[in-house]
């Protein structure tokens, strides 16, 4: 059964993917769903509705990390794994768990991510100025303040335990889960699919940020997509991926721990007060990623080496 589907072309592996995505979210969610509400207390109708949420009863914050497991085990963990499986003969090399070639890579994949924050910053203020018809712009609007009430939920606690729960159930479930979704499964096959590593990496950081459905931040969720895909692609190792998606993650939550009061500061910052500095930023990621480049001893042959059909290939060195 291990490899069943590997001789599926990369276009039907991909509708394969997002097939077994939905339905081990639907199936694994339900089930996970009715066991969290039997665990919580909490009905599922209220669960499923979060205008009917009581954000100051400390039982939400055990449901809302407990449906933050449930929605890696579904959509991100068993269908990564399990199209692995389906696709090639050896699972853990086809998702890119392996060392990378050069160990440097790990610090340089996050320093990338942690030197980027201020072109992060800089692009989300852009995003936020764009301007959307009325009945669009307050139905993106909604969709965020939804996301927006949830985070803050999970970020208001200050203690130790708060603290070390945020990290690991929304910066460690985050790296893990959509690293291997994203960019261990979607990025190669779309890589293999467009016969170019940077289509396939662009194309996939777009639904990276797309899934996310927070319209004001698509802009600079984009952009970090495809640093991630960078990073993937030139170590070789989704580990670096996955280590530089966690370490940004958790510096934006101890960052709140310590200024709490940032929750609640709704204030857009000016656009040319902040542009040097994400000129500064910017010119620092494009240094780490030529760096990552030059050192680089990913090919596209030898990442699709089980492909009875790949040889040369024109994009071996990008």
């Amino acid at each position: 059964m291990k490899g069943l589907l590997k001789a599926k072309s990369p276009g039907k592996q991909f509708l394969i993917l997002i097939s077994i995505a939905l339905t081990s979210f639907f199936l694994i969610g339900i089930l996970g769903t009715v066991l969290l509400s039997k665990i919580s207390g909490m009905d599922l109708e209220t669960m499923s509705d979060s205008s009917k949420w009581d954000y100051n009863s400390p039982t939400l914050i055990t449901v809302i990390r407990g449906m933050q497991i449930i929605q890696f085990v579904s959509l991100f963990l068993i269908p990564s794994f399990l199209c692995a499986w389906l696709f090639s003969i050896d699972s853990k090399k086809y998702l890119g768990l392996k060392k990378p070639s050069n160990i440097g890579y790990f610090l340089v994949a996050a320093g990338v991510l942690l030197l980027a924050l201020p072109l992060v910053s800089f692009l989300g203020e852009l995003n936020r100025n764009v301007q959307f018809p009325a009945g669009i712009a307050n139905w993106m609007k909604e969709q965020e303040a939804d996301a927006a009430k949830t985070i803050k939920a999970l970020l208001s606690k200050h203690t130790i335990k708060d603290l070390i729960l945020n990290i690991i159930c929304i910066a460690g479930l985050a790296a893990v889960g959509e690293e291997l979704l994203f960019r261990g499964v979607a990025q190669r096959l779309l890589i293999k699919l467009c016969k170019s590593p940077w289509a396939g990496i662009i194309i996939s950081a777009f639904l990276f940020s797309a899934m996310h459905v927070q319209f004001y931040g698509f802009l600079p969720r984009f952009v970090l997509g495809i640093l991630l895909g960078a990073i993937y692609w030139y170590s070789g190792s989704l580990w670096t991926a996955i280590l530089a998606h966690f370490v940004y993650d958790a510096a934006l939550i101890v960052l709140v721990y310590f200024n709490p009061e940032s929750l609640n500061n709704e204030n857009t910052l000016n656009l040319s007060n902040i542009a040097v500095g994400a000129a500064i930023s910017l010119a620092l990621v494009v240094f780490l990623v030529i760096w990552m480049k030059r050192k680089s001893t990913v090919t596209y042959t030898n990442v699709y080496a089980e492909d009875k059909e790949v040889k040369d290939h024109p994009f071996d060195f990008e």
